[in-house]
């Protein structure tokens, strides 16, 4: 439930400084290329930080060693019958 919540949380910021830095863009007090650069970044470090504080330093993915071995050992104990 903790976990659902941090990352709800973090969307609204992300929704809230879009909106914030929307409305500055429309009223011309920053430029609009400045305002989509930071945007950008920023959000880029949010989904960073939460991904890092909800997974820790897990890869989210794997070579192909890393899958071939998973693969074959699950081979060898059997799982692919079992899950069909």
């Amino acid at each position: 439930m903790f976990e659902q919540q941090y990352a709800m949380t973090m969307l609204l910021m992300m929704t809230t400084m879009n909106a914030f830095l929307g409305i500055l863009m429309i009223f011309e007090i920053i430029p609009i290329e400045y305002g989509m650069s930071f945007a950008f970044f920023v959000m880029g470090g949010m989904i960073w930080k939460c991904k890092r504080d909800l997974m820790g330093n897990v890869r989210l993915w794997e070579n192909a060693m890393q899958y071939r071995k998973r693969m074959d050992t699950r081979i060898l104990r059997g799982r692919f019958e079992e899950e069909k």
